[in-house]
């Protein structure tokens, strides 16, 4: 599972970043614009934890932003501990909030909590005869791998992360291209065909006018 750590301290970072890294794939940054960026740009992150003191841009506010294109889950790291700054976190689009200081042992069980809760107890997703495996990105079935190309693997992932919610292109787009890409809605569409394809017509229902709904 993939994580974005956003954390000032760079002693702190440093140290929560090497632990994390024997369990998951960690990028960091070190202020809120950054993050911002980072998480809009490359919006296929499992779970974001975010401190709320950070330069240019705090934690609540880049948590608010973040709401607006994405429900990944956020976890606040913060020395704030009033009910009114717990509150606020959490009406922000926060998921959990640790105070400092804390054990990474303790950051851990939270992480794996929120994950398996959001994502299920395992990586493996069914689908059918199918078997999408969330931490690798692959399809199976019969344990026999069904090559996807990177596209249509993100758009299965996100679609899975989703399942039951409607989508709007405009969603879509934002998870699947960075800045540096141009959204097209006609290799959309064939990415959609292609997953159609494979997993059945019934999966992804097209709502009018909106976009996609898997189900």
């Amino acid at each position: 599972m993939k994580i974005l750590l956003v954390e000032d301290d760079f002693d702190l970072n440093e140290t929560i970043k090497e632990f994390l890294e024997n369990f998951y794939d960690v990028e960091v940054v070190f202020d809120g614009e950054e993050a911002l960026k980072k998480a809009y740009e490359n919006n296929n992150f499992d779970l974001i934890i975010l401190d709320v003191k950070l330069p240019k841009l705090n934690g609540f506010e880049v948590a608010k932003k973040i709401r607006k294109f994405t429900s990944t889950p956020i976890i606040f790291l913060t020395s704030l501990d009033s009910q009114k700054d717990i509150e606020k976190g959490f009406l922000s689009g926060g998921d959990d909030y640790i105070r400092k200081p804390f054990s990474l042992k303790e950051l851990r069980l939270r992480i794996d909590a929120i994950l398996k809760r959001v994502y299920g107890a395992s990586s493996f997703v069914k689908i059918a005869d199918f078997e999408f495996d969330l931490k690798n990105l692959e399809l199976k079935k019969d344990n026999e791998i069904i090559h996807l190309k990177p596209k249509v693997t993100e758009l299965l992932k996100i679609f899975i992360q989703n399942r039951g919610k409607v989508l709007s292109k405009k969603e879509i787009f934002n998870y699947l291209y960075d800045f540096s890409e141009e959204p097209n809605e006609a290799s959309l569409r064939t990415f959609i065909n292609n997953l159609r394809h494979i997993l059945g017509k019934d999966k992804i229902k097209t709502i009018k006018g909106i976009g996609y709904k898997f189900v």
